[in-house]
């Protein structure tokens, strides 16, 4: 697809119903969790007499457990139903949802906005394997990629404006009846969208749906990994979610202990890991051309892997200074401009990494299973994003030092690049679109 071919889908029915709501979505799980980790972190927010600073790993688990119970249910949801309807009917619930959180934020209560967070994590459970088993009934094949890539780099987009905006807003007197009244109007949004979608057939209508979570989850899971064509992408996928959680919880604490920089420089890595994140996901829109794009995957993987060492030897041999440096400061430094620099290109490298994979499974997977390979990489994502943090837990556990854990990405992503160089190239079947 030429570039303007990929932007021209925003203003096409059958695809921007479902960028709205998926982007609006990304916004409101963002605001809502940073909102809800600032007020514990500053004014201390916390159940059941728990430190403070425990709250943001309770309130991460009550969002991705749902992810793992009910994933397995929503894929088998996903083939039976039509997948817009799904998502209209997801989206209607976030309303309620985003009422209830309104009312925690105001009254300052823990258990309501741990019990919505939970709920959210449920609503997406089902919202997300409908909205990807449904791309390639509203896309052709040669649209998956440059879908897929706007998709990824508006949700970046709006996971940083979530995450400033939740920041930011707690912190003001007014805070906690802006939050409400912002969530809730990006519900309304969301479904109002969502309700202009085009039809998405079910693809199983006559399956009979198995309540059973277990076993039904390690069905979801055979479903991909018996697909030769679709187990490699599914745990590429699963990879960068481990990689990107990780990132994301040690960059706080390596800025601190390691760097030497304030809040502020927090701050500003965040502003630009998701803009590279989102560059990285526009330009597999722009070089695509309307195939899979395997070489973009390659090329974001080994990416993957120079950058991230070269980030890991940069921060092993520094020593910060007597007080810490706020961003303005810290951007005059050489050294931390070199850091900056390479923190963009890794997540510049990583959305040239994972949109593609995206693609792959959507495209590669059969039409009659395909929201059960979709929920088979939600449930290897969930997993996949607690490994990270318990394999942060044990190397600090451990007394390694926190650069420790670009190497470890580096080296995942060398394994990653050294697989897909040797596969032979996969032929997909043909599909529908």
């Amino acid at each position: 697809m030429t570039p303007i071919a990929v932007f021209a889908l925003l203003g096409q029915r059958r695809y921007w119903p479902i960028w709205a709501g998926q982007t609006l979505g990304a916004f409101n799980d963002n605001l809502f969790r940073y909102a809800l980790v600032t007020m514990a972190a500053y004014q201390g927010l916390t159940i059941l007499g728990l430190p403070p600073g425990e709250m943001a790993p309770i309130a991460a688990t009550a969002f991705t457990l749902p992810l793992f119970l009910f994933s397995a249910v929503a894929g088998q949801v996903a083939d039976k139903f039509d997948r817009i309807k799904i998502m209209r009917i997801a989206k209607f619930c976030e309303i309620f949802l985003m009422a209830l959180a309104g009312a925690g934020f105001l009254l300052g209560e823990a258990w309501i906005l741990l019990t919505v967070l939970f709920l959210m994590g449920v609503q997406t459970a089902f919202f997300v394997p409908a909205r990807t088993a449904a791309m390639p009934n509203v896309l052709d094949r040669t649209e998956l990629v440059g879908g897929n890539a706007l998709l990824s780099g508006a949700i970046n987009v709006m996971i940083l404006a979530g995450a400033i905006g939740g920041t930011l807003l707690v912190g003001e007197v007014w805070g906690p009846g802006a939050i409400g009244a912002i969530l809730i109007g990006c519900a309304v949004l969301g479904w109002l969208a969502m309700r202009q979608g085009v039809p998405a057939p079910a693809s199983n209508p006559d399956m009979k749906i198995s309540p059973d979570i277990f076993s039904q989850t390690v069905r979801m899971l055979n479903f991909g990994f018996r697909d030769k064509l679709v187990i490699g992408p599914l745990l590429g996928v699963a990879w960068f979610w481990l990689l990107a959680a990780s990132v994301i919880t040690v960059l706080p604490v390596l800025t601190e202990s390691v760097l030497g920089g304030a809040p502020s420089v927090v701050a500003l890595f965040q502003l630009l890991f998701t803009l590279g994140a989102a560059a990285g996901a526009v330009l597999c829109a722009v070089l695509s051309r309307g195939g899979e794009a395997r070489w973009l995957s390659i090329a974001g993987a080994a990416g993957l892997v120079i950058f991230p060492l070269d980030l890991a030897l940069q921060a092993l041999g520094r020593t910060p200074g007597p007080e810490l440096v706020e961003a303005a400061a810290f951007i005059e430094d050489p050294e931390n401009r070199r850091f900056l620099f390479g923190l963009v290109l890794s997540a510049i490298s990583g959305g040239l990494f994972l949109v593609p994979r995206q693609a792959m499974i959507q495209g590669r997977a059969l039409p009659e299973r395909r929201g059960r390979v979709m929920a088979a990489s939600g449930i290897l994502n969930g997993a996949s994003a607690t490994i990270g943090q318990l394999m942060l837990l044990a190397l600090s556990r451990l007394g390694a030092l926190l650069p420790s854990i670009f190497i470890l990405i580096a080296i995942g992503s060398a394994i990653i690049v050294l697989t897909d160089v040797l596969r032979p190239r996969e032929d997909p079947p043909a599909g529908e679109g």
